[in-house]
């Protein structure tokens, strides 16, 4: 019992570096109408800024490092049969197929990125 209770207290206490590390600590969201979003900018190899036709800007993090999306202009947005992007979708470029991992809502790249 004693065990669990370290356990616990560790993962509660790794908690909040995670929340730290994402660019706008959010809820989990989808975007709707992928096929018809406006921009994407990459961050580096773990993630994308994503505007939709809405005008709002999304944060899409992968499940690992796809280095090809930071240097590749072309790529496509595996979406759900609905049109709408979210943690169970994926993005291909190159031959390389990157699962993402969360969709949140964002304040948009950083200056630096735009």
């Amino acid at each position: 019992m004693m065990i669990r209770s370290l356990i616990a207290a560790a993962l509660l206490g790794a908690a909040p570096a995670y929340a730290a590390d994402t660019p706008a600590a959010s809820s989990e969201t989808s975007i709707p109408r992928m096929s018809r979003f406006l921009e994407w900018v990459a961050d580096g190899d773990r993630g994308l800024f994503i505007r939709a036709d809405t005008g709002r800007w999304y944060y899409a993090r992968l499940q690992n490092a796809c280095p090809r999306i930071a240097t590749r202009p072309a790529m496509r947005f595996d979406a759900s049969p609905s049109d709408r992007f979210d943690r169970f979708s994926a993005i291909r470029t190159d031959g390389w197929r990157c699962q993402v991992s969360s969709v949140i809502e964002s304040e948009g790249p950083p200056p630096a990125h735009r």
